[in-house]
This record gives C-alpha cells, sequence and structure tokens, in this order.
C-alpha cells in the first residue's frame, strides 16, 4: 500500500509540474500573487526536482524489486535523468517552445512508468508472485 502512495504522490508531483510549465507558456502562473515573488519560477522547479527525484526513485525502485520489469525501470530512470537535464539547460531554453514541450514529455513518461509500476506491482499481487529477494 505505502508503494501505490509513493507512486500516486509522484503522479500527481509530475501532473503539477507539466500544468505549471503549460500555465506558464500562457502567461497565467504569473497572475495574481505568484508575480509578487519575483523569481518564484526558478525556486519552484528547484523544489519540485528535489521533491520529485527521490519520490520517484523510490516508488520505481520499490516497485523494480517487487516486479522485475526493466520495461518500467529504463524509461523512468531515463525520464528522471532528462527532467535534471531539463533544469540544468533551463536558461538556455527559456522562451523557446522546447522548454514546455520536453517537460510534457518528460511529465507524460513519468506517470507512464508509475502507472506501469502500479500495474506490474497488481500483477504481482493477482498471481500471487513473491517479491524477487535482493
Amino acid at each position: 500500500m505505502q508503494r501505490f502512495r509513493l507512486d500516486v504522490m509522484a503522479i500527481g508531483l509530475s501532473s503539477l509540474c507539466m500544468i505549471h510549465c503549460v500555465a506558464s507558456v500562457a502567461g497565467l502562473f504569473a497572475i495574481g500573487l505568484l508575480s509578487a515573488f519575483g523569481s518564484v519560477d526558478e525556486i519552484f522547479h528547484l523544489v519540485m526536482l528535489a521533491i520529485i527525484v527521490p519520490v520517484s526513485l523510490l516508488a520505481i525502485g520499490v516497485g523494480y524489486r517487487r516486479h522485475r520489469r526493466l520495461s518500467v525501470l529504463v524509461p523512468g530512470v531515463l525520464a528522471l535523468a532528462g527532467l535534471c537535464l531539463l533544469t540544468v539547460f533551463e536558461h538556455a531554453m527559456h522562451g523557446t517552445f522546447w522548454e514546455p514541450l520536453l517537460t510534457v514529455l518528460i511529465g507524460l513518461c513519468l506517470v507512464g512508468t508509475h502507472v506501469g509500476n502500479i500495474r506490474g506491482c497488481n500483477d504481482c499481487e493477482i498471481n500471487h508472485e513473491k517479491p524477487y529477494a535482493t
């Protein structure tokens, strides 16, 4: 059950990141109080990265120990690496269409990974498979 919660939390965080990116492009995120905080956008990205990466790694790792599906592990790790690279090169891509496009694609890949993680673990539970020992 704890594993499921980690995946759901990671899905929510990835979705929030995608919504923020799309809203920023549309100019909606700067409306209201957020515009008073100046560099809130950069801080938001760093905070989200600091939360998403460990939660996703933990959820994917715990799930992989259960189902042993590389088809879940590899895209998840690659998406997290892409998210980190996107944050590193954020200033170079800021204002281009690449930043929101890549953010949404990476976010969708992470959501798909966590859905695959949930399904893989559920398949193990339905088939009464024992978790792999490490």
